[in-house]
């Protein structure tokens, strides 16, 4: 990578393909420089031997952005996790432990830094990395943005861990704003990145489902966790396996489609805790794996109310279920 490519590709702000915008006087064009500079902008070129993306899949930027400390992450196995912003509980936990776990076993975790599912994978990566790891895997954020654009702002600390970590990608120059079109742009780098693409929880229509798409039609695995069919945010997951991606049951199942021996951990990591109560025990049991109203967990054990009440108490401090959207969720 070359500093005047780092420059010319940072400095556009038009879309994937289009000509250069204007860049205006030379004194802008200093002070743009000297921002590419200071932020550590590095520039991929399609056909050069350290670009990411090694095979000619279609639509390929002719140009990728990266910032970030830890650009050795690239070099890792990559998986991308995706799913909805409207997740469940359960989808979030399942996001979070999969990141970990991955990221135990040395597989780097391509998102889109969005809300929900995406930013749940990118915690669980951050999270199983101490401060002293010298890890070689890591998190890459993929962005629809210029680099210098957080979205959604609220994930302001999510992108700064991310870029100390791992790194920050994308394909627009600085100042690029949240335009609609640009996100299902952005999910065909986010496959072409990934050697196999998990969807975690995924509604019948969106970016995740669009994702996976690009995987399929990229040669990528797809992966997709089960959900319930009363779930509306497991419908596209359930169409996606219906219509062939394989199920993930447990992370070791992303291991064996990576080609790697199911290292790390060997199942989806549990909630830690002291045993539990009698009364915890049924009430654990009669969510039946699903949310419930307290009257409807009551019903299913059997207990009175006020012991309900009390299982639930000890049930949320040690970890195994929580109060989200009127009702309680079992972890």
């Amino acid at each position: 990578m070359g500093a005047r490519q780092a420059f010319a590709a940072a400095t556009r702000r038009d879309g994937a393909g289009a000509p250069p915008a204007r860049l205006g006087p030379a004194a802008n064009l200093c002070a743009a420089a000297a921002l590419v500079e200071r932020r550590g902008t590095r520039a991929w070129i399609s056909g050069d031997d350290d670009y990411p993306i090694h095979d000619e899949v279609p639509l390929r930027p002719p140009v990728l952005l990266g910032e970030g400390d830890v650009p050795g992450v690239l070099d890792a196995p990559r998986v991308a996790i995706v799913g909805t912003r409207a997740a469940t509980p359960h989808g979030l936990a399942d996001a979070r432990d999969l990141g970990s776990a991955l990221t135990d076993a040395g597989v780097t975790v391509v998102s889109g830094l969005a809300i929900g599912i995406d930013a749940a994978a990118h915690e669980g990566a951050l999270d199983s990395l101490t401060e002293s790891d010298d890890a070689e895997a890591g998190p890459v954020g993929v962005v629809a943005t210029g680099l210098d654009v957080v979205y959604p702002r609220r994930h302001r600390a999510l992108f700064d861990r991310v870029r100390r970590r791992g790194l920050i990608v994308g394909e627009v120059g600085y100042g690029a704003g949240p335009i609609a079109w640009r996100f299902p742009v952005r999910n065909r780098i986010i496959a072409a990145l990934a050697d196999v693409v998990v969807v975690v929880e995924a509604t019948a229509s969106g970016g995740a489902r669009i994702t996976a798409e690009y995987a399929a039609q990229y040669g990528r695995p797809v992966l997709a966790v089960p959900g319930s069919r009363r779930n509306p945010a497991a419908a596209g997951c359930n169409a996606l396996l219906a219509d062939g991606a394989h199920p993930l049951l447990e992370p070791s199942d992303v291991l064996l489609a990576l080609g790697l021996a199911a290292g790390g951990r060997p199942g989806w990591i549990g909630p830690p805790g002291a045993a539990l109560s009698a009364d915890a025990r049924a009430v654990r049991h009669a969510f039946g794996g699903e949310p419930a109203t307290a009257d409807q967990l009551a019903g299913r054990s059997g207990l009175p109310p006020e012991r309900v009440s009390g299982a639930l108490r000890e049930l949320e401090r040690a970890g195994r279920a929580e109060r989200s959207r009127g009702l309680l969720w079992p972890r």
